[in-house]
């Protein structure tokens, strides 16, 4: 009798017979979960540091958006949170044949999905130069930081489109700021704090309230572009800066040659590169550490012309925070670059979640947006993984919470002339660690705790499902809630228990699904289903499995699994995760369910 063989802690009891329960959940209404809820307890500071190359990153598909209304020709998109939980997005247009911006645009929203457009943040406007010529000034690379007193501080680039690469016209190219202290609604403080021609700068507030503003040099007189980093800084709040207009304080460079073409008016040289910054101080420490784009080597195309072709570099201050003014012909020294992390790519952005792990963006040969996740000094780094779906340009990160980032970035899969942006959030899975609680199998969660840690899928379709575990003395416990508004008996999940980066016949597969238990597999050479296990498990859902024309909300399955069926080495062991939805017709896991090596780890048993 298999409710004889159950330990007395699982609940409920069972019938016997193969599906060891009878499956049929219960329909009521449910509070489901999401995901950007959990997780909620403040871990230390690296608290992953010793697993940061088994963590990932899982878009959640059911967040995906393209932002169409008032975008034409948008390019280099920089999104932020506000402090009241809303977004706000940059980006400037060009036109199909330049993409370097002419005026600069922003929108709100409060869910991500919909957006105001409120006009332009900067607009070009026609200007007598410095040097007494008619010229018209542009505005590009809109780029925001919310200060650590809640305000908005926005910069973008200018230039007098004429008189660019004019070496007595610098004071008619440099960096604007402004405010904002109603989230974007109305701006003051206009200034300008840096002269000389540049592109795509990124803020940074130090921890005592300085803030730093790093962009992309261009001497066009010596190099026709791509002339290292340089820096500016605020310590009142942005309302003065330093050095003074026409200074410079360069900071982050090395040398590349720079190929000559026949039809160049330029030689070849031995310039400058690591353009476009982004950075963050690193966890834990005063150390900067900046993602960069270097150009390694300028080649002649088929037209005459050249074609500059892009690494992803890593560069690195003193560990002190400190930077040094690179003047004559210094480079940044070998010891704080890395000079090549990604032999072919561009676009950088660089982001690190509370719990260590490094999170790097960058646009590949292909178009596309390629992920990477990194060790907590942003030394080590593993393989390159998809991020965003539809192949564009000029993506980035904005980092809501210890678990979840905004990814975004143009969409231009169609054609230039159709562009738009693309945003999704994207959730981190890394190891966790189970809560202490002996839980009553009833497919009730209210006696979960949203501090509990937990996983997410859902990368494929829009139905995405969580998972959380407790352990007491007897049992292992997990919460199942899937968040799915097309509901069908088909959907199921699979929690996979692993002892260690072999499959054995301690290996458990546990299908679950609305109903509750589906099946529950050991493996021997393949997975193969055991009758009479004592595994038990409680369903409900909210919806109508039946119908596909209503609007569903999802299931919860709690499932009990006595320790004797789980073989756990000191107080761990491996877990995946995966989701099946029927609609969608797809399969998403945390991780590769073909071989437990590199799962997560299940902590605290």
């Amino acid at each position: 009798m298999l409710a004889a063989c159950c330990i007395t802690s699982c609940e409920p009891k069972v019938p016997d017979g193969p599906g060891q329960q009878e499956n049929k959940g219960e329909q009521r209404t449910l509070a489901l979960t999401e995901f950007s809820m959990l997780n909620a307890r403040q871990d230390p500071v690296n608290s992953h540091a010793d697993g940061w190359d088994r963590s990932v990153l899982k878009m959640d598909y059911s967040s995906l958006v393209e932002v169409t209304s008032n975008v034409q020709y948008p390019n280099y998109p920089r999104l932020r949170t506000l402090p009241d939980g809303s977004y706000i997005l940059f980006w400037h247009n060009s036109t199909v044949s330049d993409a370097n911006g002419k005026d600069t645009h922003y929108a709100l929203s409060k869910d991500l999905k919909n957006w105001t457009y409120m006009g332009n943040l900067w607009k070009s406007y026609d200007v007598t130069t410095s040097i007494g010529t008619k010229d018209v000034r542009y505005f590009t690379n809109a780029n925001g930081l919310v200060l650590s007193n809640g305000e908005l501080l926005v910069v973008a680039a200018f230039r007098a489109v004429r008189a660019y690469g004019k070496i007595d016209a610098q004071a008619d190219q440099g960096l604007i700021v402004k405010k904002s202290n109603d989230g974007g609604k109305t701006w003051y403080g206009e200034t300008e704090i840096y002269h000389g021609p540049c592109w795509e700068a990124h803020l940074v507030e130090l921890p005592d309230g300085e803030i730093q503003c790093f962009y992309s040099e261009s001497r066009p007189w010596i190099s026709s572009s791509h002339s290292g980093t340089g820096m500016v800084w605020s310590k009142d709040g942005g309302t003065t800066w330093e050095p003074a207009l026409g200074s410079h304080f360069r900071v982050m460079r090395k040398h590349w040659w720079n190929f000559k073409p026949s039809n160049s008016s330029y030689g070849a040289m031995n310039c400058y590169t690591y353009q476009m910054p982004v950075g963050v101080i690193l966890n834990n420490s005063k150390q900067f550490a900046f993602a960069m784009e270097s150009a390694n080597q300028r080649v002649a195309n088929s037209s005459g012309g050249t074609n500059d072709q892009f690494s992803v570099a890593l560069a690195f201050s003193k560990p002190d925070g400190v930077w040094v003014n690179l003047v004559d012909d210094e480079v940044l020294p070998r010891e704080q670059r890395i000079d090549s992390l990604v032999v072919r790519g561009a676009a950088p952005y660089l982001v690190q979640f509370r719990s260590g792990e490094c999170l790097l963006a960058y646009g590949g040969t292909d178009s596309k947006q390629h992920l990477m996740i990194g060790s907590p000094t942003a030394r080590e780094w593993g393989s390159a993984f998809d991020g965003l779906p539809y192949r564009g340009s000029w993506g980035g990160f904005d980092l809501t919470s210890s678990h979840q980032v905004i990814g975004y970035m143009r969409d231009s899969r169609i054609s230039a002339e159709e562009a738009c942006i693309q945003i999704a959030r994207f959730n981190l899975d890394h190891d966790i660690t189970a809560s202490k609680n002996s839980v009553k199998v009833d497919a009730d969660n209210s006696d979960w705790s949203v501090e509990d840690d937990a996983l997410f899928v859902g990368s494929k379709g829009d139905a995405r499902a969580t998972l959380r575990c407790s352990a007491d003395s007897d049992n292992l416990y997990f919460l199942v809630e899937v968040m799915d508004d097309k509901l069908s008996k088909n959907d199921f999940c699979t929690i996979y228990l692993c002892k260690g980066e072999k499959f054995g016949a301690t290996s458990r597969r546990i299908k679950v699904n609305l109903d509750g238990l589906k099946s529950v597999s050991n493996f021997a050479g393949s997975w193969r289903e055991l009758e009479n296990c004592p595994v038990s498990a409680k369903a409900a859902y909210d919806g109508t499995p039946t119908s596909l024309t209503d609007i569903d909300n999802g299931y919860l399955v709690e499932v009990c699994v006595p320790r004797s069926e789980v073989s756990i080495n000191e107080g761990e062991c491996l877990v995946n995760f995966s989701i099946f939805d029927a609609v969608a017709n797809s399969e998403d896991s945390v991780k590769d369910t073909n071989t437990p090596a590199g799962w997560l780890k299940i902590k605290g048993l």
